[in-house]
């Protein structure tokens, strides 16, 4: 069974172009264009910071566990997992009505939950008010 935050990386790597061979996103390797903040020369990057992966693969797993850390309130994004989905697709430069309403529509489709919003709370995508990446 696919997992909802599965779906949230795959709905914003469709707004980034993943699909596209001529979109960054594609050309990284990253869905999510997440940027490195590791120290210099620990991750390939672009000349805009954002991670260069080996494989789709690799970039997904990635992308999965960075959204997990952002939804559940561990990052050092500031979210909290109470926040809107808005909130959290702004941190990933997903900003403003359209923008976010495109991958709303995604969600609704992929999730079939014609409930779901900008507004929707992050604990909606954590299974059981829980996360993986937990120790």
């Amino acid at each position: 069974m696919v997992s909802k935050l599965e779906h949230l990386v795959a709905a914003i790597g469709w707004h980034n172009g993943l699909h596209d061979p001529e979109s960054e996103a594609y050309k990284l390797r990253n869905p999510l264009l997440v940027r490195s903040f590791g120290r210099p020369g620990k991750h390939d990057i672009d000349n805009e910071g954002r991670r260069i992966f080996e494989s789709l693969i690799s970039g997904y797993r990635a992308c999965l566990f960075d959204i997990e850390l952002k939804a559940s309130g561990e990052s050092r994004a500031g979210l909290k997992e109470t926040d809107a989905l808005e909130n959290l697709l702004g941190v990933y430069g997903i900003k403003g009505p359209a923008a976010v309403e495109r991958v709303v529509k995604f969600l609704k489709k992929a999730l079939a939950d014609q409930d779901l919003s900008g507004r929707t709370p992050m604990t909606y995508f954590l299974e059981n008010g829980e996360t993986k990446c937990q120790n």
